[in-house]
């Protein structure tokens, strides 16, 4: 096994600048964080929200003036009657319970996906805990596995293509941002993911399915081989490791199966085109008709907003502004891994006597939180008192039940 030479952590931190990609420096394609903005901007800036709505209204206003102004007096008849019998027939589109359907389904998907993006921290603790050791073929256990792991992350297919075998890396197969990031797999060995031998075992397979579970299996050997050579002392600390790989290699496979099973197209298409009918028809039955009493303001109902929900979280693998970042997670991954399995790897600060076991511990407050104050959690009934002072309370048996 080769030797691993251990690196400065700030020489560490100028490889890493060096290797982030040019998105996450510029600000360029990286997904927006606007929760506190939301929270401290005026009203206004929610007036770019209003595009689509000022778009429908002066759409609104024009079928309003043409009725008004251009058509004559049999046409606006005609016309009257023809929004009444739309603004009757309106009510056969089920379109509330259509978008909330729709939109539930889309937000609980969303949130599934979101849920199975693998974090390293897990697996690579176990690692750093269980696997002990300090010389550098250790070393260069604890880091290969964290490679192979996140390796598996930027994921493993095989395909044929015009009698070409080719392999495309799970994040490679599901997001094009990842994708055009390592178009190929030599991008992959000169990003350091792979070596020229372990592709080359790769490529010698020829099974006709995606290999996803290659690096695992790497990890998952390296492991054992590190429990033989008794770095990894104990049966249970072996089957530790080995779970947090598997579960880690779950979420993997969730997010393979919301990709590869999407949403069926029908009904995406079906919800689309019925809110855009919805508001096609609205511009003529909404319409205020002449010599007809109307004793109710008009009602701008606006589901459009629900469907735009929908239609950008449907895919949060994409490449909008609001999808996931499988770079920012790939490169997480790999440079915390790395540091936990290698820098951190036995190290514990000096051991302090904490101020907390003093009888005068006082919980300390920031000037601006002291100001504040801190109700207790306390139980509903706590307070019910419920027989007068002084008292005496005798206790006895309780009955038997009844027997019927």
């Amino acid at each position: 096994m080769a030797t691993l030479q251990k690196q400065p952590a700030n020489r560490i931190m100028q490889i890493e600048k060096q290797n982030r990609p040019a998105s996450q420096s510029n600000g360029n394609g990286m997904t927006v964080s606007y929760n506190l903005d939301v929270s401290s901007v005026n009203s206004l800036a929610f007036a770019k929200l209003l595009c689509n709505l000022f778009v429908w209204v002066v759409a609104y206003y024009v079928v309003a003036l043409v009725y008004r102004c251009v058509l004559d007096d049999a046409s606006q008849k005609m016309f009257a009657r023809i929004s009444n019998h739309l603004d009757d027939k309106l009510g056969y589109i089920p379109l509330t319970f259509m978008l909330g359907f729709f939109v539930t389904i889309v937000v609980d998907r969303w949130k599934q996906i979101f849920n199975n993006i693998g974090f390293i921290e897990n697996v690579a603790l176990s690692v750093c805990s269980l696997i002990r050791g300090s010389d550098n073929n250790v070393r260069l256990a604890r880091r290969s596995i964290i490679r192979y792991i996140v390796l598996s992350q930027v994921g493993l297919h095989q395909s044929f293509h015009f009698r070409d075998f080719f392999l495309v890396l799970v994040f490679r197969d599901i997001s094009m941002r990842v994708r055009r990031r390592f178009p190929t797999m030599k991008s992959l060995v000169e990003a350091g993911f792979l070596f020229e031998n372990e592709l080359q075992d790769l490529e010698a397979s020829k099974l006709g399915y995606n290999k996803y579970w290659v690096p695992i299996n790497w990890a998952n050997t390296l492991i054992c081989r590190m429990h033989t050579q008794k770095y990894l002392e104990t049966p249970v600390s072996l089957n530790n490791v080995l779970n947090n790989v598997k579960e880690f290699r779950v979420t993997l496979e969730q997010l393979c199966k919301y990709d590869w099973v999407p949403i069926p197209i029908a009904y995406p298409q079906v919800v689309f085109l019925a809110v855009r009918m919805y508001f096609l028809v609205c511009l003529v039955s909404r319409q205020y008709i002449i010599h007809e009493f109307n004793d109710e303001s008009p009602v701008v109902y606006l589901p459009r907003w629900l469907d735009e929900v929908a239609e950008a979280l449907l895919n949060p693998l994409g490449e909008d502004d609001d999808d996931f970042e499988g770079n920012w997670i790939i490169d997480k991954n790999i440079e915390t891994g790395m540091a936990i399995v290698d820098e951190a790897h036995d190290v514990c600060p000096i051991l302090h006597v904490d101020r907390f076991s003093s009888p005068q511990f006082v919980p300390m407050y920031s000037e601006q939180s002291a100001q504040h104050a801190v109700n207790k959690l306390t139980g509903s009934a706590s307070h019910v008192e419920s027989v007068p002072k002084p008292y005496k309370i005798q206790l006895q048996l309780h009955r038997p039940t009844r027997k019927f």
